[in-house]
């Protein structure tokens, strides 16, 4: 299970990573059916870019020991999940997103609760106390 979760970790990491260059340097053209914004909207899309950079790299660094690392894997699934429920927010104000988004909502709210699961069956009974 440890590996499970160490490679796991990594991959989902790295596409956060990926994602977050690729919103970084190209802007609103990588949003999945998309449109053109106003140059507010493109700014706090590549602000927020940095943060979601930030998300990956601590993925990747919880990875690295993940027997000790059990509470930050789970407050960062928690701040997925919020995200998740963010993401639904906004279908229920602005109307049903892409269909790519459709099928991203329950993911992102499922993903959380998988890795706290990983994180029970691997980290330390010190660190389970603690999560």
């Amino acid at each position: 299970m440890r590996r499970i979760l160490q490679v796991w970790l990594v991959a989902f990491g790295v596409v956060c990573v990926g994602i977050a260059v690729a919103h970084l340097l190209f802007g609103t053209s990588t949003i999945i059916g998309g449109g053109s914004v106003n140059a507010t909207i493109d700014s706090d899309m590549r602000f927020y870019a940095i943060l979601f950079l930030a998300y990956g790299l601590a993925l990747l660094w919880c990875a690295r020991d993940v027997e000790t690392k059990g509470l930050p894997i789970n407050l960062l699934g928690l701040i997925f999940f919020a995200g998740g429920l963010a993401r639904a927010l906004a279908w229920i104000v602005s109307g049903e997103p892409n269909w790519f988004y459709v099928l991203m909502t329950p993911v992102e709210l499922v993903i959380p609760v998988l890795n706290c699961l990983l994180v029970r069956a691997v980290c330390r009974p010190a660190e389970i106390a603690r999560v």
